[in-house]
C-alpha cells in the first residue's frame, strides 16, 4: 500500500463529496488541486512541511493554473504529463450537470522526482531536493498507464460519491420540509386551541410571539398595535410585546416601523422585508420581516421578527407563510375578543343600570349595589384570590340585590317596623333574583353569591338556612360587604353608625353571623375609596365611581 500523508494534515472546506474524493486521493500518494473553470487555483492540498511548501511554491502552481486552463478548454479533459515522470489527472466538478471547476491531482513516478524540472521546483522553492525526494519516494509508484486507470477508478468513486450526497441531500431537504410541515400543523393548532380564551387578549399575543421565535429561526418576535386613530379598533392599542433578545434601540425602531409599516406595506395586506428605515440601516442582522394585522380590511398593528440566524440567515418563502398566518390569527382573535368585550359591557351595563334603578326606589339606599360590589372586591382580592375570580364576585356584589325588583316598593320603603309578612316579602328577594338572572349563560357561577348573601355562618339565615363552608365563598364575602353597609349607611329607619362600631359588630358577630377568617381580613380593609363613594352618591352623582373603570376595579 502506498503510504498517506497524515489526515489531519488534510485540510479541505469543499463539498462533502469533493471532500471525500480528495482525501482518498491523498490516501492513493495523491495530492489535489481545486481550479475553477480559468483555471485560477482556488484550494491547494494543504499538507504541512516541506512537502507543502513544495507545492506552493510559486513554479509549482504555475504549472498546476496551466494545467487547469488547459483542462477548461477540453469538453472532456484527459491525463497530461505536467512534466516527465509527472502526471496532473483532471476530474470534473459539477453541480446539476454543469461543470463548475476541476479537480487535479499529481501523479508521481520515480523518473519525475530525478527529474530535472522537479529539482528545478525545489531550488526555486529554497528546498533540499534530496530531502524532498526520500519523502516523497514512497508515492512515486505511478506511470502514464496506472495514472489514466487511476483517472478512470476517481470517475467511478467521484459519481457514486455524488449520487450518495444528492441522495443525503434529497432525503435532508425531505426531512426538512416533514419538520416545517408538522412545527406549522402545531404552531397553528396550539393558536387556534388558544383563541377559544377571549378574556386575557395579551397573553394570547405573548404565547404567539413565543411560539412564533420557538418555531422560526429569528432572535426575536414582535407584535405592535397602534394607538391613537386607531384605538378605538383593537382591545391592544398601543400595546408591543417583545419575545426574544433586542438591540437597546429596536423598541423605538419598531414603534417607528408600525406608523410607516401601515402607511407602506400594510395597505395591501402583505409581508414586507425591511432592510432600513429612513435611510438608516436596521440594528441586528439587517432584516426585520413585517406583516400588518388587519381588522374589516384596515391595518391595525403588526407582527414583526428580526435577527434571523442558521444556515440561511435570508428571510425564506415559509417563513413568510408562517408570519401571515400568524398575522391572520390575531387579526381573527381580536375580531372575536372585540365582539366579546362589547357583549360584556352591554350585559354588565344592563345589570348596572337595574342595580341603580333598585337602587334608587329608595333615597337612602343610592349607590348601595356599588359600594357592596367594591368591597367584596377587595376582600376577594385580600383572601387571595385571582383578579379573574376577585372580577367576579365584583359582579356577583353590583346584581345581589336585583331580586328587590320583585319586592313592592311601600315594603321596601317602609319607615316603620315590618311586619312579618312584610319581613317575608323581604326576604323572597334573593331567589327572586337567582331566578332572574339563572337564564344568563355569563352570569351563572355568580348565581350562588346573588342566592345566598342572606345566609348565616351558624345557619340561621334566608332563604335556606344553610351554614358554614356549604356557603359559597362569594356568598359569604357579599354578606360581609352589605352588612357593613348597611349599618354604615342612614336608613329610614335609623342613622348611619359610627365606623368603630361597625367593625367592633363585625368583630362580635365573627363565627356566628359571618365567616370568622373573612371578618378578620374585612376589617383591615382601606377603606378610604368607600368613603369617597359613599360621600358621591350621598351628593347624588350615581352612575358609576369616578376613576374607576365598570369592567374593572383598580387595586
Amino acid at each position: 500500500m502506498i503510504p498517506a500523508p497524515p489526515l489531519q494534515a488534510i485540510r479541505d472546506n469543499s463539498g462533502q463529496a469533493v471532500g471525500t474524493l480528495r482525501a482518498r486521493c491523498a490516501a492513493l500518494g495523491l495530492a489535489t488541486w481545486r481550479c475553477d473553470n480559468t483555471g485560477l487555483i482556488v484550494s491547494e492540498p494543504g499538507e504541512d512541511g516541506p512537502v507543502g511548501l513544495l507545492w506552493g511554491s510559486a513554479d509549482f502552481e504555475r504549472m498546476i493554473a496551466a494545467a487547469g486552463a488547459a483542462f477548461a478548454k477540453q469538453e472532456s479533459p484527459e491525463v497530461m504529463e505536467l512534466f516527465p515522470g509527472a502526471w496532473a489527472i483532471p476530474l470534473e466538478e459539477k453541480l446539476r450537470r454543469t461543470r463548475t471547476g476541476v479537480l487535479i491531482a499529481i501523479a508521481l513516478s520515480e523518473e519525475g522526482l530525478s527529474g530535472e524540472a522537479f529539482e528545478k521546483c525545489c531550488v526555486a522553492a529554497a528546498l533540499d531536493a534530496r530531502a524532498l525526494q526520500r519523502i516523497l519516494r514512497p508515492r512515486a509508484r505511478y506511470t502514464a498507464g496506472s495514472a489514466r486507470a487511476a483517472r478512470e477508478s476517481m470517475v467511478w468513486m467521484s459519481q457514486d460519491l455524488m449520487r450518495v450526497q444528492e441522495s443525503d441531500h434529497t432525503a435532508a431537504g425531505f426531512t426538512r420540509q416533514l419538520s416545517d410541515s408538522f412545527e406549522t400543523i402545531d404552531l397553528l393548532y396550539s393558536l387556534g386551541r388558544s383563541m377559544t380564551d377571549l378574556t386575557r387578549p395579551e397573553q394570547f399575543v405573548e404565547n404567539l410571539a413565543a411560539r412564533l421565535r420557538a418555531t422560526l429561526s429569528f432572535g426575536w418576535v414582535a407584535a405592535w398595535f397602534a394607538s391613537g386613530d386607531l384605538a378605538g379598533r383593537t382591545i391592544l392599542s398601543g400595546q408591543t410585546v417583545f419575545q426574544g433578545a433586542l438591540d437597546r434601540s429596536m423598541p423605538g425602531v419598531i414603534a417607528s416601523m408600525g406608523t410607516k409599516g401601515r402607511e407602506g406595506g400594510g395597505g395591501g395586506g402583505g409581508a414586507i422585508i425591511l432592510t432600513e428605515l429612513d435611510g438608516a440601516p436596521i440594528p441586528g442582522a439587517g432584516q426585520i420581516l413585517v406583516h400588518p394585522v388587519l381588522r374589516a380590511g384596515v391595518p391595525v398593528g403588526l407582527v414583526l421578527a428580526g435577527d434571523k440566524f442558521g444556515d440561511d440567515p435570508q428571510v425564506s418563502s415559509y417563513d413568510i407563510q408562517l408570519l401571515e398566518a400568524a398575522a391572520g390569527y390575531v387579526g381573527a382573535f381580536l375580531d372575536n375578543a372585540g365582539l366579546y368585550a362589547e357583549q360584556k359591557a352591554l350585559s354588565m351595563g344592563v345589570l348596572e343600570s337595574l342595580s341603580a334603578a333598585i337602587d334608587a326606589k329608595d333615597r337612602y339606599t343610592c349607590g348601595h349595589s356599588q359600594r357592596v360590589a367594591y368591597l367584596s372586591w377587595k376582600l376577594a382580592l385580600a383572601a387571595g384570590m385571582s383578579a379573574e375570580k376577585a372580577e367576579r364576585v365584583r359582579v356577583a356584589g353590583l346584581v345581589h340585590d336585583v331580586g328587590k325588583i320583585g319586592v313592592p316598593e311601600a315594603v321596601l320603603c317602609k319607615t316603620g317596623k315590618l311586619t312579618d309578612e312584610e319581613f317575608d316579602a323581604i326576604k323572597k328577594h334573593p331567589e327572586i333574583g337567582h331566578r332572574i338572572l339563572k337564564d344568563l349563560p355569563l352570569l351563572e357561577d355568580i348565581l350562588p353569591g346573588v342566592l345566598h348573601h342572606h345566609e348565616r355562618w351558624d345557619g340561621r339565615g334566608y332563604p335556606h338556612k344553610i351554614a358554614g363552608e356549604a356557603i359559597a365563598p362569594m356568598a359569604r364575602m357579599i354578606a360581609l360587604a352589605d352588612t357593613f353597609d348597611a349599618m354604615s349607611s342612614t336608613r329610614s329607619y335609623r342613622a348611619a353608625m359610627p365606623r368603630a362600631a361597625v367593625l367592633a359588630e363585625i368583630v362580635k358577630c365573627a363565627g356566628a353571623q359571618f365567616d370568622a377568617e373573612l371578618a378578620r381580613l374585612f376589617v383591615k380593609l382601606d377603606f378610604s375609596e368607600y368613603d369617597r363613594m359613599v360621600a358621591m352618591h350621598a351628593a347624588g352623582a350615581g352612575g358609576a365611581v369616578a376613576g374607576v373603570e365598570p369592567m374593572r376595579m383598580a387595586a
